[in-house]
């Protein structure tokens, strides 16, 4: 099939522009190839900003951040699997603080060993007093302690977690007092509290 002659003359004078000027591809990877703003590259996570509240892992479509949860330890470790991410950017637009997890212009990933390709971050685990489930992590309660401000009063957990940060209280509370109302100053999970509180007023 004959082009038209305007297609053969466009032809003809990108032939002509890459003698004379060079290749259009970059020099990749003998030259570093700076990708444009906007770029999905490798997923980071940013310790100081994170506060492990699983809200990457669960949006993550691919299922690429595993949480892991050690109750012994007190830790929650999340891992970022690069070799099952889709670089598609839920987790970021997902993070509460939007700065714990964020998309870099770091492209080159390949690897020989698939057991290199992951990035982590461990976080302070939050155990409740009274059954031992987990609450949550301590840098997420201090986050919503700020988030609300004054209104943290109304949840003695988020009072205790603040007040931790503060370093208000100098040393740890009675299990009883003479009130019987210790249990209003204990890290309790939403069961355990609406127990304790129904109890008391019944």
């Amino acid at each position: 099939m004959k082009l038209p002659g305007i297609f053969q003359f466009r032809i003809l004078k990108e032939a002509i522009k890459a003698v004379l000027f060079g290749p259009y591809t970059t020099k990749f990877p003998f030259k570093p190839s700076i990708p444009p703003e906007g770029y999905r590259g490798k997923p980071e996570f940013y310790k100081d900003d994170c506060v492990g509240c699983k809200a990457c892992a669960e949006v993550c479509p691919a299922r690429a951040i595993d949480v892991i949860d050690d109750k012994d330890k007190k830790m929650r470790k999340l891992i970022h699997r690069q070799d099952v991410c889709i670089y598609c950017g839920q987790c970021e637009r997902a993070c509460i603080t939007e700065k714990g997890i964020k998309l870099t212009l770091e492209y080159d990933l390949a690897t020989y060993d698939r057991k290199q390709a992951y990035s982590t971050v461990e976080k302070e685990l939050v155990i409740c007093e009274n059954c031992g489930e987990i609450v949550g992590c301590l840098d997420h309660l201090k986050y919503l302690a700020k988030k609300v401000g004054h209104l943290l009063y109304a949840n003695p957990t988020l009072i205790l977690a603040r007040h931790d940060e503060l370093k208000l209280l100098e040393k740890e509370l009675p299990a009883e007092s003479p009130h019987k109302r210790a249990g209003h100053l204990k890290i309790l999970c939403p069961n355990c509290r609406r127990e304790m509180i129904l109890q008391e007023q019944w």
